[in-house]
């Protein structure tokens, strides 16, 4: 740098590697077809591609999984417009096939004779930001109505009562007492969920045999299944290779909750499996039913805190996001898959080493 800086010839590629490597945001230039022929180590780190991985192929294909340039700014105005684009906001599919929200500016790229020579876009992860964006409005939501009426009501309730006007006695009283459990039951999540976030909850990892604690579980469940006669299914052998260093308790819970649900959203005569799989570095747990199925619109974010798919159900919308924090503290991945009106299937990894 002191060459340039006394005026001495300096190399324009040296400068031009370190500028991109320095680049607190993802970096790909392509060329006029599309085909990328530059990626920086920030874009590597939120798409999980490396640099040799995508040079050569095409933008689109790769990270949107289409040949639509519509879906894409970079090639629907910086390359075939040949406009620039700013902070437009789309999604791609990282490595993983995990969708990632990113914030994207293209430009068209000409060279020193002014002739058209590909596009240049900088884009940054916000799937974090957005995601609690979407729950700043989900609590909004809650506190505003789910925790609203059932107080309203029950406040009312009891105004009749103190002014002698109600009629329903004992039947009146039941119903305040049911009102005022929801409330507690929502404030009692919003709790956990609060020291899971404070980082409160730490987990205790001891040895314990999953198997054992997923056939519990089952047992469990079985009682709530036989009311709906859905059918309660194991795909697994009860044996000590299941054995891992873990939280017991909050396993539990994470099984207890993916198996209630899976029940709870599956119609009569229907049936609920539950596998584990022992695999070299970790185990793999899933729990598919043949009920309702989640749409693909609302899939991406039931693992968001105080997120429902209706406003008719009930519940905090925090046990899923309670359940993804449990995994994750362990080290491990949670995620869906699902098909409207065919079921769903949740699966969860936890490490076998600590």
């Amino acid at each position: 740098m002191r060459g340039w800086l006394t005026g001495e010839s300096v190399n324009k590629r040296e400068i031009y590697e370190i500028m991109i490597r320095a680049l607190p945001l993802g970096f790909s230039i392509v060329d006029e077809s599309g085909v990328i022929i530059d990626f920086n180590e920030t874009a590597e780190e939120i798409t999980g591609y490396s640099k040799n991985e995508v040079i050569g192929k095409s933008h689109i294909q790769m990270f949107h999984g289409t040949s639509d340039s519509d879906a894409c700014p970079l090639l629907s105005q910086a390359l075939r417009r040949r406009q620039a684009v700013t902070e437009s906001e789309i999604t791609v599919k990282n490595k993983n096939g995990k969708v990632v929200i990113v914030s994207v500016t293209a430009a068209p790229l000409v060279n020193d004779k002014g002739l058209f020579v590909g596009g240049v876009e900088l884009f940054r992860d916000i799937t974090e930001i957005k995601r609690l964006e979407r729950e700043r409005s989900n609590i909004l939501s809650m506190f505003a109505h789910d925790m609203k009426t059932p107080v309203v009501t029950a406040v009312g309730f009891l105004s009749r009562l103190i002014s002698g006007k109600s009629t329903g006695g004992q039947q009146d009283l039941e119903l305040i007492r049911d009102e005022l459990k929801t409330v507690e039951s929502l404030i009692g999540d919003f709790l956990q969920f609060a020291r899971f976030e404070a980082r409160e909850y730490r987990p205790v990892l001891k040895p314990f045999n999953l198997a054992a604690v997923l056939g519990k579980q089952i047992e469990n469940a079985k009682v709530m299944a036989g009311e709906k006669t859905i059918s309660v299914q194991s795909e697994f052998v009860d044996d000590d290779s299941s054995t891992i260093a873990a939280d017991e308790a909050m396993i539990s819970r994470v099984i207890s909750n993916l198996i209630e649900n899976a029940i709870k959203y599956t119609a009569s005569e229907g049936t609920v499996v539950v596998r584990l799989l022992n695999r070299d570095n970790d185990v793999l747990v899933q729990v598919q039913d043949t009920g309702i199925g989640i749409s693909s619109d609302n899939l991406p974010f039931i693992f968001d805190a105080f997120y429902r798919v209706s406003r008719d159900q009930k519940g905090s919308g925090l046990g899923l996001s309670i359940v993804k924090t449990i995994i994750e503290k362990h080290g491990g991945e949670i995620w869906a898959e699902s098909e409207l009106g065919k079921g769903s299937t949740f699966s969860f990894t936890l490490p076998k080493a600590r």
